[in-house]
């Protein structure tokens, strides 16, 4: 049987590495293929898993928030952030979950030794994935959350969605991005980097030399900014780890088995070999 990363473009995708290694270690039969799709063509994907044509599926840019509106259970963090990203059947119904804040917080503790409980957190960019990985900054309670976008409209909005909560929220403007010395976390959830001459403008003068600056893009390996915090002293992470344990957890919704330590480091591995 079929699993799917399904998307458009999808060509960028590592995910069908990870996964057919893992399928493959654990003698499951199936194959995890990339797949280009229309919109029209989401609620047929949905009739597939229902009857079992298809396992399930992972969801990347643009249909996170098309399948928020077309299925009817969802995840807590799905509701949450508003996002799908991954698909699976249990009791003879599709439900929708959004892994990508849980892999987020994982890869930063395996990385980094990092909890973001009582930490004040900057997070760049209000897309799809800045609501999956605030979600989970929510769940695991993070003191402080400052928004900065270039487009203030989705900022206010991203900002609206999780207001009923124990967590501070505030905002910063993008054109100055200035973060004051109790930031203890950066994060970049936008696109800016992906190409080789881009680069977020961010004033470092007032951080402390422990703030992390963490970055959700794994190509490159390392971005501008990334090299930009580095040469300053800071710490910092890419998105490859992050990839890899939504990814487990999706593999864990499909077929019930938590991945241990070691397929994820060899998932990793297989992957930097390859970009």
């Amino acid at each position: 049987m079929k699993i799917y990363v399904i998307g458009k473009p999808i060509k960028h995708s590592m995910s069908p590495i990870i996964h057919n290694y893992w399928l493959r270690k654990y003698s499951k039969s199936h194959v995890y293929e990339k797949k280009e799709v229309c919109k029209d063509s989401l609620k047929k994907i949905i009739e597939q898993i229902k009857t079992k044509k298809i396992v399930g599926v992972n969801v990347t840019i643009p249909y996170k928030k098309d399948f928020y509106n077309l299925l009817e259970n969802l995840s807590s963090n799905a509701k949450n952030s508003k996002a799908v990203n991954t698909l699976y059947l249990k009791n003879d119904n599709v439900y929708g979950e959004n892994t990508d804040g849980i892999g987020y917080c994982k890869a930063l503790k395996q990385e980094m030794n990092y909890e973001v409980k009582d930490k004040n957190i900057l997070v760049l960019g209000s897309g799809g994935a800045s609501f999956g990985i605030i979600s989970e900054l929510i769940n695991r309670k993070a003191s402080k959350i400052i928004v900065s976008n270039r487009t203030k409209i989705k900022c206010n909005q991203l900002i609206e969605n999780f207001r009923n909560n124990k967590t501070k929220f505030e905002k910063m403007e993008w054109q100055k991005i200035e973060p004051s010395r109790e930031i203890d976390l950066i994060i970049n959830t936008t696109s800016v980097g992906m190409k080789e001459n881009e680069q977020i403008n961010i004033d470092t003068k007032n951080l402390e030399k422990n703030t992390i600056f963490s970055d959700i893009i794994y190509s490159p390996k390392k971005t501008r900014t990334m090299k930009s915090f580095e040469e300053k002293g800071f710490l910092t992470q890419n998105g490859l780890g992050m990839l890899i344990f939504q990814a487990a957890e999706a593999f864990r919704l499909w077929f019930g088995i938590n991945l241990t330590k070691q397929d994820i480091n060899e998932a990793k591995r297989i992957c930097e070999t390859t970009y």
